[in-house]
Order: structure tokens, then sequence, then C-alpha cells
């Protein structure tokens, strides 16, 4: 039997039906091999595990980790290499933002991004919870991070955030659409809940970030805040956070 843990979590009001997601494409992938699934559950920090068993085991956990992304090994972690994640634990502490880059061996490493780093990247100080604020950097929200230093001995693991991430933030910003990011729940989902409220033809476009994790970038016309109230109620418990340029312009240079 062959045991794989994903990158991709499955978290939330609708974990369940996020892990049967993740089963019907797999089932499909090993529809036509030598192979069953023996389970498909979650670990300790919501990271979906698939065990596969029979003849094609190996070659489908090698498929599964190209698809969606694996765990990693504290000891397989490289300096100046960028690791996917998404963002965990955020407000817990002042000095930081923590990522979870799928590290899952016994050490359990989340990757730091210190606060003089943030200040730095995103040009603006202050304490941690403005910077949180105004660039809307919320639990699970996907990011990409350069390890710049690894200290094993200490358990802790330095970066910062990569161009791509820095980059994403900053259009959205720049952009004159209103955003609402929802996360922890599935494309068929978000489409049926706009459908059945009659807000799909006010979304200009539907951004997967993560496997769960999407942006709805919403018309010119269209209010975030609208979206939100319209299929809150028919995603109850999926969190959903407003992204709005110009209120977030303001939050920035507001005093702090």
């Amino acid at each position: 039997m062959k045991t794989i843990v994903l990158l991709p979590t499955a978290y939330g009001a609708y974990r369940n039906r996020l892990l049967e997601t993740i089963r019907l494409e797999v089932s499909e992938m090993v529809a036509e091999l030598n192979a069953e699934i023996v389970s498909l559950n979650t670990d300790s920090k919501s990271h979906i595990v698939v065990s596969i068993r029979g003849e094609d085991e190996e070659f489908i956990a090698n498929a599964l980790a190209k698809e969606y992304g694996s765990s990693l090994q504290s000891e397989d972690l490289v300096p100046n290499r960028t690791y996917s994640g998404q963002l965990v634990d955020v407000g817990r502490v002042g000095y930081g933002i923590y990522s979870d880059i799928g590290v899952t061996d016994s050490k359990r490493l989340d990757a730091l991004v210190p606060l003089h780093r943030l200040r730095d990247q995103f040009t603006l100080h202050g304490p941690l919870k403005k910077i949180v604020e105004a660039f809307v950097l919320v639990e699970h929200l996907p990011v990409e991070v350069n390890l710049t230093s690894i200290d094993l001995y200490n358990n802790r693991v330095e970066g910062e955030f990569n161009k791509s991430t820095l980059t994403r933030i900053t259009e959205w910003m720049n952009d004159d659409h209103e955003r609402l990011l929802i996360f922890g729940a599935n494309y068929k989902q978000i489409e049926i809940s706009l459908k059945k409220t009659k807000h799909r033809e006010d979304i200009y476009e539907i951004e997967q970030l993560g496997k769960f994790e999407f942006s709805l970038k919403c018309k010119r016309s269209t209010r975030a805040s609208g979206i939100l109230a319209a299929i809150g109620p028919k995603l109850r418990g999926v969190p959903m956070h407003l992204f709005i340029p110009k209120e977030l312009e303001a939050m920035k240079d507001a005093k702090t």
C-alpha cells in the first residue's frame, strides 16, 4: 500500500464534500489502472492523505504528487527555493505571519515571514495587524514563499513572499474591480450559489487560487459586499473576505 500526503487541505463546514471532490478525481485517475483507493482523509493540519493499493500504486502516487503537490520532509527543505503553501495562524503572533508549506514530519515546520520583511515587501510600516488588514492576508490564503533561512536545530524556517504572490496582490490593489475571496468550497458549490441567487452575471471571473480557494472578480458595477450578502447564506460557515481596493488604500494611508 502506498500513502501520500497532498499539499491541498480540506477544512471548514464542507470538509467532507471537499474530500469527496478529491475522491472522485482520484477514482477517475485509477479507473483504468490496477489499483484502488484504500482510504482518503486528512491529517492533523488538514492536508489530504490518500492511501492506494495495487500494482500501479507507485505510478498513481507520482501522478497525484504532480497533480496536487505533495508534502515535504524538513530535511529536504532548500534555502532560496520557492514553496507553495497557505497562510495559517494569522494574528496568532505579532512578529510575523506563518505559511504552511506542507512539512509533515515530526518537526512540523511552518515558514515564518517576519514582520520586518513584510514591511519591506509591502512598503508599509506599522504593526502586523495593519499590514494583514490592508492587504487581506487571511487564513488559508494561498501564497508562494521563498525560504531565506533554515535552522532545523531550533525548529525555525524563515522566508519572504515570492514575486508572484506580491504581483498578484499589487495587481488586485491597482484594479478597479472588487473581489470576494472564498475559501473552503469547491468550484461547483460556488457556481450553484451564484446561479441560485441570480448573481452569476455579476461575476467577471472566478479565479482559482488553490484547490479549494477562489477569488470572485466582480464586474465594475457590482459590489463585492452585495455578493457576500447574497451567497453567504448558501455557503454558511465558509470563510469569505472582501477585497475592495479603495477601502484598502484608505486603510494603508490611515495613521496607525
